[in-house]
């Protein structure tokens, strides 16, 4: 051992230099001011361009619990650093990657790996803002408008249908001008018709809520036309609908439905509250005054009690000092003037004030008031009401949903998720506008919505159309004369609110 540490120590200069020759120049030392090392990269970092750490760092990092997994750890464990060479740099496993700093870098808007292939080809276009103070008279030309659009793609859906029938039958009417046999209007005539009638009720409801719009209230006996026309159209889509992308349109349809009692539900309820507080008010008024009754009849009894109890004899000074001691009986009997069932009543009233609308505590329920049959009705329509909205909704949501329209219509989707309008600029989009933003729908709770529903389903329309070379209102079948069509009655607008 000795002689080993002997022949070390015997090195001569020229095996010395001949030693710093192998090892190469010597880098100057760093400044001891320089701030600390990043942590170590993850594997799915990007390591083009960098050397890899020494030994003890990769070590070190290993034993760290990363603060995003890579896609890959889960199915596939981690192997020594070392035998792993560095991988590449994808936009899958860096777009969330940390900066040197700790925070997440923000997401390119051209990344969009996980949506549907197409859905960001298109974006919205951000049109200038309208207003909320549109006159009356343009929505009374939107209506107008929208109303010969729905009159015109109803005809044309009935007569291509009755056209379809065989000959033989008696609901077979051929077309004037029957279209082209190579064109996409022959080859997929019933197919157009239900587009036709979709797009009918799209712009005959679309019509009746720009009246509602234009005056904010909601006409009540308008919307009621509505249901004769969407039952044999949602019978009819039903039937016929075969893949998902044709039932979203049921949904749709469920959808319009809802929001149609979505509105006349928040617009009854104004009046109704306003008639069940004033009944509530007569309620308290009868209680009061019965109330007040009772301690009169109260009073009065005591005081005829009092009268008829004549002492036989005139009291003596002691006996006046007794009655005068605590142990006493007032006259009149039993109890005392400030404990009658009047007085319970009223410190029942002193809970809740005259003055106060929201009474917790009703009045007996002996007391009535008369009320009359509409007021029956109403409430009738609204429990209904109610019922039916919710039962619309419950059907619509299992054929339309945002995955469906990601998978079938995402230039619709893109519309609506790309798009700065927000629940109060239902106003803004123009119907026939086909790459305006648009928004997703509000709850129907909310009574607002149903213009954004049928913006949206038109939308669909276009977008499922455009396969077949739909052509809405300019490929129609036109009307002679005064011929029509039976069956499927026109909705109507009938100014009334209740």
């Amino acid at each position: 051992m000795a002689s080993h540490r002997s022949r070390r120590r015997q090195l001569t200069r020229e095996q010395l230099l001949k030693g710093l020759q192998i090892l190469g120049p010597v880098s100057a030392p760093l400044p001891p001011d320089l701030p600390p090392s990043p942590p170590a990269s993850r594997e799915s970092s990007p390591a083009l361009g960098h050397k890899r750490r020494y030994d003890s760092d990769a070590e070190n990092s290993r034993n760290k619990k990363p603060r995003v997994a890579p896609p890959s750890s889960s199915s596939h464990p981690r192997t020594n650093s070392q035998s792993r060479p560095a991988p590449t740099a994808t936009p899958s496993s860096s777009r969330h990657e940390p900066s040197e700093d700790g925070e997440v870098k923000e997401e390119s808007s051209s990344s969009h790996t996980s949506l549907p292939t197409g859905f960001p080809s298109f974006m919205p276009v951000r049109r200038p803002r309208r207003g909320d103070n549109i006159p009356t008279s343009d929505w009374d030309a939107v209506y107008e408008k929208c109303f010969a659009n729905a009159r015109k793609l109803r005809f044309s859906a009935l007569a291509r249908v009755a056209a379809a029938h065989p000959s033989t039958s008696k609901e077979y009417r051929p077309l004037r001008n029957p279209p082209h046999p190579n064109s996409s209007y022959a080859k997929h005539s019933l197919l157009m018709a239900r587009l036709e009638l979709i797009d009918s009720a799209l712009h005959f409801v679309y019509g009746l809520w720009c009246k509602d719009y234009s005056v904010r209230t909601c006409y009540r006996a308008a919307w009621r036309t509505v249901d004769a026309f969407m039952k044999p159209t949602k019978s009819k889509v039903a039937g016929e609908s075969h893949d998902e992308r044709e039932k979203a349109f049921i949904g749709l349809l469920h959808m319009i439905d809802a929001h149609i009692h979505g509105r006349k539900l928040k617009y009854q309820a104004v009046a109704i509250d306003k008639e069940n507080d004033l009944k509530i008010n007569r309620l308290f008024i009868q209680y009061k005054a019965e109330k007040k009754q009772a301690q009169a009849r109260a009073a009065a009894s005591a005081q005829a009690t009092e009268s008829n109890a004549t002492p036989n004899m005139l009291p003596s000074p002691a006996s006046s000092n007794a009655a005068n001691s605590s142990n006493s009986t007032p006259l009149g009997g039993h109890g005392t003037p400030g404990h009658t069932a009047a007085a319970d009543l009223d410190s029942q009233m002193d809970v809740h004030k005259s003055g106060d609308v929201d009474r917790q505590i009703p009045p007996p329920s002996h007391i009535h008031i008369p009320v009359n049959t509409q007021y029956i009705y109403d409430r009738k329509s609204q429990g209904t009401g109610v019922l039916l909205a919710s039962h619309y909704m419950q059907q619509a949501q299992q054929t339309l949903s945002l995955p469906v329209l990601a998978r079938h219509y995402p230039r619709t989707l893109a519309r609506m998720m790309f798009s700065t309008l927000g629940p109060q600029d239902e106003h803004e989009p123009d119907f026939q506008d086909d790459d305006c933003e648009l928004f997703w729908p509000s709850q129907v709770i909310t009574g607002e919505g149903l213009g954004w529903v049928c913006l949206m389903g038109m939308a669909m329309v276009k977008e499922f159309g455009k396969e077949y070379g739909y052509q809405g209102v300019d490929g129609v079948v036109p009307k002679v004369g005064g011929e029509d069509m039976s069956g499927f009655p026109e909705p109507r607008f009938v100014p009334h609110t209740r």
